[in-house]
């Protein structure tokens, strides 16, 4: 069977049936699997017929409509070959060829898009600064806004430049072109992506002829792409490899671990100030929890506000606050139980005065926040959290190198209680417990053990030979719906809507060719998908040029 065949061969089987045209009293999570096909079949019809460039847009889409809600799958076989092929396909003559053990000094970092907020960022940016032994890049395939000056700054003072990708004239087979050959102007690449970024995938199809690949697996509890093009696969916790191994199908030598990097701590005020600058008495007991809104998910009827009610009426001196969900409707009973002691706020990047003020760090339910955790734990805060789930959904646990040992941990709803009953009551055990978190925090996250790490996993990914791409995945292994664990706990923790996939795919728009391009536009005009005048228009304009127009770029 040809490369072609093998890319572009459906699954032996008919697929689901799609329930959104049939009245149901819950929603079917196989829907998610259904719309992902759907996509991917598209994927492949282009690239049957030739259109390369529209197979690529429409497979990233199928990889997007994967990732939220979960689609049963963690690797798609089918996408990977497809893209890889493209890659190839597409790929111009080079007389590189990879050396046996390069020297690392010049790394490329391939990230989708730097954000104000996010740990992404976050580590992407220590990450450069702390590791001075290197000089580093950094390549964006997908930035919507002018980079961020934090990210840049970092870039230029090692001696790297930033190159923006997606403002070159084209679209993603012509980023890829370019990325592929960037990467060979370096010694290693490190990928940030998000997973259903198709550009990395078909710029690195041919590993022998670039330099080592790793991935950084941040979305470890994500489907995402590039287990077939990665030489090594960096995980930041214990379950994340696991899961890697299991369901991603990573070959267990590719397979390591880094923490998450982060900043050691250094106060600029001592926690009464900081608690006097929110407003607060000294003699609060203030718990701080912070994290994206989604990871605050209500579950069966429960708000995470509801859980705390009775602990903030035995204890009237405190209160909790929770950065990032902003004020959902289903916490105002809650809040209003206890006089507004609970509050919940909006997503900021000032965040530091509320972790300096913070007596208790408190983690996020039902998904865990392990940065905001390890952050806390920097500031010498003790931690607590929850899970109470199987043993084989521990991706929603900490189980992170660091914060592990020392963190308070709930296996069901009254020990997590009364972890935080004996903290508010006892400050001498909190004192205890935030030293113990911030020395462990200390010895696993920052530098120099973090140095330990990650030179590890360059040392791997350089000693390794270049992964096989073309023959990672059989012909004839396609990717399945699964509804065991940690599967059941993705659809019932991030929940599954029957929403139009058109919603995704019309942000892909802008990179499909003119004529696949007007046909999609028409197909979400007709769906009513478009929420404006402006964004039915935007949507008609080439990627490229309107992000060359909104940075104020010349062509």
């Amino acid at each position: 069977m040809s490369a072609i065949e093998a890319a572009t061969r459906p699954a032996p089987q008919a697929p689901p049936v799609d329930t959104r045209a049939e009245p149901a009293t819950a929603p079917d999570p196989r829907t998610a699997f259904a719309d992902y096909e759907l996509y991917l079949h598209k994927a492949q019809a282009a690239h049957a017929r030739g259109d390369l460039e529209s197979a690529g847009v429409y497979a990233a889409i199928a990889a997007h409509v994967a990732m939220r809600p979960h689609a049963g799958f963690f690797v798609s076989p089918r996408l990977e070959r497809l893209l890889a092929d493209i890659g190839r396909q597409t790929a111009t003559p080079t007389a590189y060829q990879r050396k046996r053990a390069p020297e690392i000094k010049h790394l490329l970092h391939v990230v989708t898009e730097v954000t104000p907020v996010g740990g992404l960022t976050n580590m992407l940016t220590r990450w450069i600064q702390c590791d001075t032994g290197h000089k580093h890049s950094l390549a964006l395939t997908g930035q919507r806004t002018a980079v961020l000056e934090s990210v840049a700054d970092a870039v230029l003072k090692s001696g790297g430049q930033v190159y923006r990708l997606n403002t070159t004239m084209g679209g993603p087979i012509r980023w890829a072109q370019n990325l592929r050959m960037l990467a060979r102007r370096h010694d290693a690449v490190v990928q940030h992506v998000y997973g259903q970024d198709a550009i990395p995938m078909m710029a690195f199809a041919e590993p022998a002829l670039l330099p080592p690949i790793m991935l950084l697996n941040h979305g470890d509890h994500l489907f995402w792409l590039g287990v077939s093009t990665s030489d090594v696969v960096i995980n930041l916790r214990d379950e994340a490899q696991t899961l890697s191994i299991t369901r991603r199908r990573v070959e267990p030598r590719r397979n390591v671990m880094a923490p998450t990097i982060v900043s050691p701590a250094v106060r600029t005020r001592a926690r009464e100030e900081a608690k006097a600058a929110l407003g607060l008495s000294p003699d609060t007991v203030f718990m701080l929890s912070a994290a994206r809104g989604m990871k605050y998910r209500s579950q069966n009827g429960r708000s995470f506000a509801d859980t705390h009610v009775e602990l903030l009426k035995k204890h009237e001196n405190a209160v909790l606050w929770v950065l990032g969900p902003g004020e959902p409707e289903d916490w105002r009973a809650a809040c209003a139980a206890v006089d507004g002691r609970i509050k919940g706020l909006a997503e900021t990047p000032d965040t530091k005065v509320y972790f300096e003020a913070a007596d208790i760090a408190v983690d996020s339910f039902p998904f865990v926040s392990s940065t905001s955790l390890m952050e806390s734990a920097g500031l010498g805060t003790p931690l607590v959290s929850r899970f109470y789930g199987p043993k084989e959904a521990r991706i929603f646990a900490i189980n992170h190198p660091g914060i592990d040992k020392p963190t308070l941990h709930g296996a069901t709803e009254a020990e997590y209680l009364a972890h935080l009953d004996r903290l508010i009551s006892d400050p001498e055990l909190r004192a205890q417990k935030g030293e113990e978190a911030r020395l462990s925090v200390l010895h696993y996250h920052t530098p120099p053990s973090w140095l330990d790490f990650i030179e590890k996993a360059y040392a791997l990914a350089a000693e390794l030979p270049p992964i096989d791409t073309a023959n990672y995945f059989g012909a004839d292994d396609i990717e399945t719906f699964a509804e065991g664990e940690p599967d059941r706990s993705l659809f019932e923790v991030f929940g599954y809507t029957e929403e139009n996939p058109l919603n995704t795919a019309k942000t892909y728009l802008g990179r499909l060719p003119a004529p696949e391009r007007l046909a999609l536009w028409r197909e979400a005009q007709k769906a009513g998908v478009f929420e404006s005048r402006g964004e039915m228009l935007r949507a008609l304009t080439p990627d490229w040029l309107r992000y060359k127009i909104k940075e104020g770029l010349t062509p």
